[in-house]
């Protein structure tokens, strides 16, 4: 790649300013199993060039918009309220003009980028001058990419606008703003220590490092830096595919929640692939396949999604502007594909038809080439997050499935290991989760942990026993429009293999019938109980046959067992809604439970014990 020998004397003297100077090629930065990796493979052999000239951060896939489509004309209106009106909108990024700059060539927009990026690094330099961090470093850099955005694709297009004096400054705050989120141990703001946590700056599947991947790409590309294109193909780019490659099925294990932000790496590959040539997302199947898992996490109304793991915007997952984008940009990525056809066919079917806030609008100006297709397959298994959907059918009407039996290594994850949602219409048995105020509920650190989530929960002594990282497996086969699921679940409590020394659950989802049979074999300790979960939506009664009804779901709890129904918002009040349905045995550790919608199937092979309410 070219690189100018005023960039090169610029960098030096900067990195000789801040008394540091940028790693050499192939040198670790934070650590981690990949640091010290020969290139990787795709840089040498199939990458373009940057251009001889500015801008090197390619905005081509958004400068072939059509200035005749609705997407362009709510795009620019929401740009020029912000320049021309001065009344920028919630969340407004000034890239946004930059941007606008591109397509149209009005040096309004990048007038006005020029200026709001040098309020930043203003404000960056006062908070330093004091001793302080600039908020650049705010939650372990969560954002930093959101102020680094700006400044690079200001100083990209608007070079030749700035003064000398302005593009030491801000290239001064960009390259420490890198060289800390990697060093977190040695990071520094005007010389004075500011080490951090380094959080997940080595853990690819977390969305805290997709942002850190994105700050590095603007300020490799803006700045024409060797040294962070090499590094970030050395090291990060590395990690990024060998991760990925582990997770065959597409999704994230950290959810459908926070692990929404996959689609901020999506972005990252495409702002990689539009300026340099060099496509991430060819290297392994995850894009694509990310794609069919979101179709077929998506419940049958196309308006909801399976509450995985930690819900972050809001506790009940409905789709929204980021699901959308997350689409929008893996379908750019994979364009020609089967699943790109099904990714179309997600976007124009889901109730939300268009991006509902101004700040979520860039994406939109992607361009959409490939005919939608309908889905076909009624299950879906995605094995590197343990998800498993099947449905009755396609239609709005159809019977729709979720199973959890995976891997369980992200902190945004949940003890969910064995679980299950239906839905038919809406929710008929789903996580509790999604009824409270915080989303939170049912992580591995919160203190309810199984206790909100369709499984058996394992208690000893009166304590609940909680779920631990680990690997649990599960197996599925369908016949005669009966899909039947095997999950072994023990690992989920190696960490009390004592206690719950072997779990096994087989759900039978019978499409025709439109039931979900789920049956438990476990060995527990002598001192430990089970408790076999159903939370509902609706307050459940006990039908004169022995069975429950919540809504449209009738449950029949089988032989032997007793009944407790519990009220969520007494349990705690983040709770808004929802109840929990105790199932529990006087012995034994087996339960044979049948839910069905609407109406109950024959009871007469069951013999049942009181309704306990609570």
């Amino acid at each position: 790649m070219k690189k100018t020998i005023q960039t090169l004397v610029l960098t030096l003297l900067i990195a000789t300013s801040l008394g540091w100077l940028p790693v050499s090629p192939g040198t670790s930065v934070g650590g981690g199993a990949h640091a010290n990796q020969p290139p990787h493979p795709s840089a040498s052999d199939s990458v373009s060039s940057l251009p001889m000239a500015r801008p090197f951060i390619a905005l081509t896939d958004y400068t072939s918009v059509n200035t005749t489509s609705q997407e362009y004309v709510r795009f620019k209106n929401w740009v020029d309220r912000a320049v021309f009106q001065n009344n920028p909108g919630y969340a407004y990024t000034s890239a946004d003009a930059v941007i606008m700059y591109a397509i149209t060539g009005n040096a309004a927009y990048i007038t006005h980028a020029i200026t709001a990026a040098e309020a930043l690094v203003v404000e960056a330099e006062g908070a330093i001058a004091q001793g302080q961090t600039p908020p650049v470093s705010a939650d372990s850099y969560l954002e930093a990419w959101w102020y680094i955005e700006q400044i690079a694709l200001a100083y990209d297009y608007g070079y030749d606008r700035l003064t000398p004096q302005q593009r030491t400054r801000w290239t001064s705050y960009m390259q420490q703003t890198v060289y800390n989120i990697w060093n977190p141990a040695s990071a520094a703001w005007g010389g004075n220590p500011h080490p951090w946590t380094g959080w997940a700056i080595n853990d690819a599947g977390n969305n805290y490092f997709f942002g850190h991947v994105k700050t590095t790409m603007y300020v490799a590309l803006a700045l024409e830096s060797q040294v962070w294109i090499d590094f970030l193909r050395t090291n990060k780019f590395p990690l990024i595919t060998s991760y990925y490659a582990d997770i065959p099925g597409g999704g994230t294990r950290e959810g459908t929640g926070y692990g929404t932000a996959i689609g901020s790496l999506f972005d990252d590959f495409r702002l990689w692939k539009a300026s340099t040539g060099e496509n991430l997302a060819a290297l392994t199947p995850h894009t694509q396949e990310t794609l069919d898992y979101w179709i077929h996490a998506t419940v049958p109304t196309l308006d909801r999604f399976a509450p995985i793991g930690d819900q972050s915007r809001v506790s009940n997952p409905e789709i929204f502007d980021y699901q959308r984008n997350l689409m929008l940009n893996g379908v750019a990525l994979s364009a020609g594909t089967p699943q790109a056809s099904r990714g179309v066919w997600w976007l124009e079917q889901i109730d939300l038809q268009q991006n509902s806030q101004g700040f979520t609008l860039r994406p939109t100006l992607l361009t959409v080439a490939d005919s939608a297709v309908a889905p076909t397959a009624l299950a879906y298994h995605a094995t590197g997050t343990g998800d498993f959907f099947a449905r009755s059918s396609w239609n709005e009407d159809a019977l729709w499935m979720a199973v959890k039996a995976g891997p369980l290594d992200q902190s945004h994850a949940h003890s969910d290991q064995g679980s299950f949602t239906l839905s038919k219409g809406d929710w008929l048995t789903v996580t509790s989760n999604i009824w409270s105020h915080s989303g939170l509920q049912g992580n591995l650190y919160g203190d309810f942990n199984t206790a909100v989530h369709n499984v058996l929960r394992f208690t000893r002594n009166g304590t609940v026993i909680n779920q631990n990282n680990s690997v649990s497996s599960l197996t599925h086969s369908t016949q005669n429009g009966v899909t039947t699921v095997a999950a072994t679940l023990t690992n989920a409590y190696s960490s009390n293999a004592s206690a719950v020394q072997s779990w096994t659950r087989q759900f039978t989802f019978n499409a025709q019938n439109q039931t979900l049979r789920v049956v438990d074999a476990c060995q527990v300790a002598a001192n430990v109980s089970t408790v076999f979960q159903v939370h509902v939506p609706l307050q459940p009664v006990q039908e004169s046959n022995g069975s429950i009804r919540a809504g449209n779901l009738v449950i029949v709890p089988g032989a032997g067992t007793t009944v407790a129904i519990v009220s969520m918002p007494t349990v705690d009040a983040d709770f808004l809604r929802g109840w929990r349905i105790d199932i529990t045995k006087s012995n034994g550790c087996s339960y044979d439970v049948l839910l069905a919608v609407q109406s109950p199937p024959t009871l007469t092979e069951h013999s049942y014990l009181p309704m306990v309410l609570r």
